[in-house]
C-alpha cells in the first residue's frame, strides 16, 4: 500500500508542476508537443488541441515538450519558446515550482481551517479500563496541569513525578475549561518495575483557525518549511548533514505509507511539505532543472555572456546524467537502510 500512496502523491505533485509549465506556455503562445506524466514507454496517451497527453510506465517525474526548448523541430517563430520575450521565458520556466508552492499553501490553508493535528504534551490520550486513573474519574482528553503540586509541561515530567511518588498522587487536571484536583494511588507493575496509574500520554487534538488567521498561518508555515529546506540543502553542501539525511523514492514511499495510515490530515501535511521541496529543488540553479535553465536565461539577459543553445543543452544533458547517478546512489542507500 505504501507504493500506491506514494504513486498517488508523486503523481499529483508532478501533475501540478507540469501543468504550471503547460498553462504558461499556452498563455504565451508556445507550442506544447507533449505533456507527460512519467518517463519511459507510454502506458496510454491521447491528443487534444495539438498536444499529446501521455502517461508513461516509469511514474517518477514528468515533462512538457516545448517547441524550441526541448526539440529542434521546425516551427513558426510565434510558437517558438526561443523567440519569446525574456519575461515570458522566465514565467514558463518558473511556473512549475510556483504551482507547487501555491498547492502547498492551499493545502496548509485547508488544514488550518479544517483542524491541524497538534500534540498536547500533557494531554491524556487513553485511560485503561480498571486502572487507578479510571477509578479516580480521569477521562481521555483531560490535560494534566500539575503533579503533586508541581506544574508540568512535558509528558516526561508527568512520568517522572508519578515514579517518584511514594504513595498517593495528586493531579490537577483541566477538563472543558474547569480545573479539577484528583487523588489516586498508583499501582506498582512488577513487569515494568514502576508505578503506573493507567494512562497514555501525550494526546492529539485538532486546532482550528478562522479563515483570515488560517491564511496567515499557512504563509508562515510555508516560509518555515522553505527556510528549513534551504538550511538542509546548505548542510548537505557543507557536509554538516550526511547522506543518511537524504531519502530517495523508497524512503519517501515508506514515509508516505506511514503518513497515510495516520489519516488524511497527516497525508496532506506530507503532501504540502513534499510539494514545497519539489518546487524549491527544481528552482535551484542546477543543470537539467528549471532553475538551471533560468540561470542560463539570466546569464543571457545582458547579452554580455552569450551561450549558444547547443552548449546549454549539453550542460543540461550532463546535469541530467549526474542527477540520475545521484538518484541511483540515494536509492541504494534507501535499500541498505530499509
Amino acid at each position: 500500500m505504501s507504493v500506491l500512496y506514494f504513486l498517488i502523491l508523486i503523481s499529483i505533485l508532478v501533475l501540478i508542476h507540469e501543468y504550471g509549465h503547460y498553462i504558461q506556455a499556452k498563455l504565451n503562445g508556445v507550442k506544447v508537443y507533449e505533456f507527460s506524466i512519467g518517463f519511459g514507454p507510454k502506458a496510454f496517451s491521447f491528443e487534444r488541441n495539438g498536444t499529446m497527453f501521455s502517461v508513461r510506465f516509469l511514474p517518477i517525474g514528468g515533462y512538457v515538450k516545448l517547441a524550441g526548448l526541448d526539440t529542434d523541430e521546425p516551427v513558426e517563430d510565434e510558437l517558438n519558446f526561443n523567440k519569446k520575450s525574456w519575461f515570458s521565458k522566465f514565467l514558463i520556466l518558473a511556473s512549475g515550482g510556483i504551482m507547487n508552492f501555491l498547492l502547498a499553501i492551499l493545502i496548509l490553508f485547508i488544514l488550518f481551517v479544517w483542524g491541524v493535528p497538534t500534540v498536547v504534551p500533557t494531554g491524556i490520550n487513553t485511560v485503561l479500563p480498571g486502572s487507578p486513573a479510571e477509578m479516580a474519574g480521569i477521562k481521555p482528553g483531560d490535560r494534566i496541569i500539575s503533579v503533586n503540586g508541581k506544574e508540568v509541561t512535558l509528558s516526561e515530567e508527568i512520568t517522572q513525578a508519578i515514579q517518584s511518588s511514594k504513595d498517593k498522587v495528586i493531579l490537577e487536571i483541566e477538563r472543558g475549561g474547569e480545573r479539577l484536583t484528583i487523588e489516586l494511588i498508583p499501582k506498582y507493575d512488577e513487569v515494568q518495575k514502576r508505578n503506573l496509574i493507567g494512562i497514555t500520554i501525550p494526546a492529539f487534538t485538532d486546532v482550528r483557525y478562522p479563515v483570515g488567521e488560517a491564511f496567515i498561518m499557512s504563509l508562515k508555515e510555508f516560509s518555515t518549511i522553505i527556510v528549513g529546506t534551504l538550511k538542509a540543502f546548505g548542510g548537505l553542501i557543507t557536509g554538516k548533514l550526511g547522506s543518511e539525511a537524504i531519502s530517495g523514492p523508497i524512503g519517501v514511499a515508506r514515509i508516505t505509507g506511514a503518513a497515510a495510515q495516520m489519516g488524511i490530515k497527516v497525508f496532506l501535511q506530507l503532501m504540502a511539505f513534499l510539494s514545497i521541496q519539489l518546487g524549491l529543488f527544481n528552482l535551484l540553479p542546477i543543470p537539467a532543472l528549471d532553475g538551471g535553465r533560468i540561470f542560463f536565461l539570466i546569464l543571457n539577459l545582458g547579452k554580455k555572456i552569450k551561450i549558444s543553445p547547443e552548449k546549454e543543452n549539453l550542460v543540461h544533458y550532463i546535469g541530467f546524467l549526474v542527477l540520475l547517478i545521484l538518484m541511483i546512489i540515494v536509492t541504494i542507500g534507501d535499500v541498505s537502510r530499509f
